[in-house]
């Protein structure tokens, strides 16, 4: 299973804020920023920032199957 964690590392001026998302799997490991419009709140930013990653992962995915010729 995959391990996951995120830092804030940028709020802008547009209410939108960044975070590094770093993913660690078997596979080795991802480095990606997630920008999301602030929530209020670190915890719901920090699940908005998770729901902004899952449907990365999901298109991802999606793209990967396609390339491989397995939609």
């Amino acid at each position: 299973m995959a391990d996951i964690a995120m830092t804030k590392v940028e709020e802008q001026k547009n209410h939108r804020l960044i975070f590094r998302v770093r993913v660690r799997a078997a596979a080795g490991q991802m480095d990606f920023p997630i920008s999301v419009q602030d929530q209020g709140s670190s915890a719901s930013n920090e699940t908005a920032a998770l729901r902004s990653t899952l449907g990365f992962a999901e298109e991802l995915a999606a793209s990967v199957r396609l390339r491989l010729g397995r939609a």
